[in-house]
């Protein structure tokens, strides 16, 4: 009985007093039950630790009694940032109950995010880095502070806006102003309609009734165009001789009324024309649609296809102009 009494009294004694662990902390206030004990963060945390120190002994009842009449009710923690209040009613509800773990836990878990406030923060070079290339990213260029021209702009919409405001407000104090005003608007945005409505059948007009333009003829003859083919090959440009043999071919077919006069045609319409000829056109015989053909699939592996040509593709295509007429110097 004697030894419990005296246990008793030495846990008493020490529930007021901080462990010193070599910093200078805030002392703790003795007053039992009192409203409020102020600390700075590693007192307070060195305050937690004791707690946990007494609840890790396993104390009776009647020390878990005397544990909770000692504390107070809020923690007030001073720190650079401020002063912050902790309430020790959730630690005092775990006292009164058998579960003294739960009680460890909560002083253990609240200890450590102090200690861990307490901390500095620490950045390291590679993180820094790391974070700079990252910011560099094209995603992220519209992150940065607004220009002075975007600060302008900003100061001016705000003018307008607060502008609008007075305006509007002094309209509802003017009901009659303010009915002359809306119709004025409605009046004016019909108006913009109307031009703009006006202008657009205008300039329809004005395209529609444009003449129609003129089939875009040959700028080079059949002998132009085998002349620009073998100085091509000549300076080994072997895919620009076989797109200029094709156009001899073309121009060639255009001389004898085979294909219209009209350059803006793709190479498979062309063959397409020779193929099935429309009424008013002379039929293509398999003289004309043969080379064509084999001219146009040349061309799309050289020019279309950039498979490249050589000397033997621009031979092949000087031998199907020679089908369709042409005569070779």
């Amino acid at each position: 009985m004697r030894r419990s009494l005296l246990r008793f009294l030495i846990l008493l004694v020490f529930a007021g007093s901080p462990p010193s662990n070599g910093q200078e902390l805030s002392p703790a206030p003795q007053t039992t039950g009192s409203a409020t004990a102020t600390y700075d963060r590693g007192s307070f945390a060195a305050e937690l630790h004791r707690i946990s120190d007494i609840l890790k002994k396993k104390p009776s009842k009647r020390e878990l009694v005397a544990l909770r009449s000692s504390l107070p009710r809020r923690w007030t923690v001073t720190s650079r940032e401020g002063s912050f209040s902790v309430s020790s009613e959730p630690l005092r509800d775990q006292l009164t109950t058998p579960s003294r773990e739960n009680a460890e836990a909560w002083v253990n878990h609240l200890a450590e995010e102090v200690e861990y406030s307490a901390k500095p923060a620490t950045s390291s070079p590679p993180a820094r880095g790391e974070l700079e290339r990252i910011l560099k990213r094209p995603e992220f260029e519209a992150v940065r502070p607004p220009s002075p021209s975007e600060l302008l702009r900003q100061r001016v919409e705000a003018w307008i806006e607060q502008m609008l405001l007075r305006l509007l407000g002094g309209i509802g104090q003017h009901p009659l102003g303010g009915q002359i005003l809306f119709w004025f608007l409605v009046i004016a945005a019909v108006g913009v309609v109307a031009m703009w409505v006006f202008r657009f059948f205008a300039s329809r007009d004005r395209v529609n009734a444009l003449p129609p333009s003129a089939a875009v003829t040959a700028v080079r003859t059949w002998q132009e165009w085998i002349r620009a083919a073998r100085e091509a090959a000549k300076g080994g440009n072997f895919r620009e001789a076989v797109h200029s043999a094709y156009w001899a071919g073309i121009a060639r077919l255009e001389d004898l009324g085979v294909v219209p006069m009209d350059r803006t045609k793709t190479p498979r319409e062309y063959l397409k024309m020779v193929a099935e000829p429309d009424s008013g056109q002379l039929a293509a015989s398999p003289v004309h649609r043969e080379p064509l053909t084999a001219l146009t699939m040349g061309l799309e592996r050289a020019w279309y296809a950039n498979r490249g040509a050589g000397p033997e593709d621009f031979r092949e295509s000087l031998s199907h102009l020679e089908a369709l007429g042409c005569l070779l110097e």
